[in-house]
């Protein structure tokens, strides 16, 4: 069975005796709903028309980290005071409270390394690692060495910033956010080639990357759908929405409590369920690549759908900022740009022919 891959140009097999070659990528296309994206394969080359995707794509996880920069700047120096003299520290020390025991020592072992070095000091060195990182992405410049680098700093905050996203208490489903900025980092990395500068002799994606992305993202789907069939998210699914109010615009509040109102008119248990159904077969098509793409826009309409609602599109933005602990704009935000990356690969192996 073959698995199509954005802008892999090797040649597809000769078609059958009176068959035509636009017929066999047809057939090739249709394998598509059937498999899954992190798979080998081969498609035309990358189109024009792709490349600007990717480009706006990569742009838009670039402004997404110049908000994560101003943000931890507003939180983590702007708003220290007196009260609170060194706010990273403060989430540093919290995480490592919930970190695992295993996990605790270490943690706190950074938090003394940071104390230290100075609180604001490494507070502006990481501000200024997401400032650069954003500007990278946003002017296609160092985009190898920004795919690298965001990557790695995305993995070290999840284990500083985040403690592997512990304690899983009170309905929590994901890891954190810092998971969903690695796989969108290796999708930067995949297609880097192809959008860093005009007349690049790259034509394709990083195979590897692309793959390596695409399979993480679908067990990432794995873990939150688990976890959502735990007792506490099924018997605790209205608190979450009515959480979300707290803090909000009343433009934000009022959409918000018209979900609300919905939800207890049809039930909270019934429509718990629903949603634990929703990512398992997510999970399951990403996993698969059973009906993959049908599941690609519904799981971008259903992060659209989560980040409005029970993340109150990321917000309360109020002083100090928001998402001090990374989780900047909301966390299912992200989960949402990398399903746009899968979309535009899987629409341009559809439209090869």
């Amino acid at each position: 069975m073959t698995v199509l891959l954005p802008g892999d140009h090797r040649p597809a097999a000769n078609p059958p005796l009176g068959a035509s070659r636009s017929s066999s990528y047809e057939d090739i296309a249709n394998t598509s709903s059937v498999t899954p994206p992190y798979g080998g394969g081969a498609v035309p080359a990358t189109s024009p028309r792709v490349v600007t995707a990717y480009r706006l794509l990569v742009g838009m996880l670039g402004a997404i980290w110049l908000a994560n920069a101003w943000f931890q700047f507003s939180a983590w120096v702007l708003h220290a005071g007196p009260a609170h003299p060194a706010p990273l520290l403060g989430v540093l020390n919290g995480s490592a409270r919930h970190a695992p025991g295993w996990l605790r020592p270490w943690s706190l072992r950074f938090v003394h390394v940071v104390a230290a070095i100075g609180p604001q000091p490494t507070a502006i060195a990481m501000v200024a690692i997401a400032l650069l990182l954003g500007l990278a992405m946003i002017f296609r410049r160092g985009l190898d060495v920004a795919g690298w680098v965001g990557l790695g700093y995305s993995l070290f905050c999840w284990v500083t910033l985040c403690a592997l996203g512990f304690p899983y208490t009170k309905g929590q489903t994901d890891p954190g956010v810092f998971p969903a900025y690695a796989i969108a980092f290796l999708f930067v990395l995949a297609v880097a080639p192809v959008i860093a500068r005009a007349g690049s002799a790259q034509t394709r994606p990083r195979g590897w990357a692309w793959r390596g992305g695409a399979l993480l993202f679908a067990l990432l789907w794995v873990f939150d759908a688990v976890l959502k069939w735990s007792p506490y998210f099924l018997g605790h699914f209205l608190s979450q929405l009515t959480a979300a109010v707290q803090g909000q615009p009343g433009w934000v509040a009022t959409y918000i409590g018209w979900i609300i109102a919905a939800v207890r008119a049809i039930g909270p248990t019934p429509v718990a369920v629903t949603v634990a159904v929703a990512e398992t077969a997510l999970a399951f098509s990403l996993l698969s690549g059973v009906l993959i793409s049908l599941a690609i826009p519904l799981g971008f309409l259903y992060s659209l759908a989560v980040w409005t609602t029970a993340e109150g599109f990321g917000g309360p933005y109020g002083p100090g900022g928001t998402g001090i602990r990374g989780d900047v704009l909301g966390n299912v935000l992200i989960y949402a740009l990398v399903f746009l990356f899968l979309a535009v690969g899987q629409r341009r192996a559809v439209g090869s022919r």
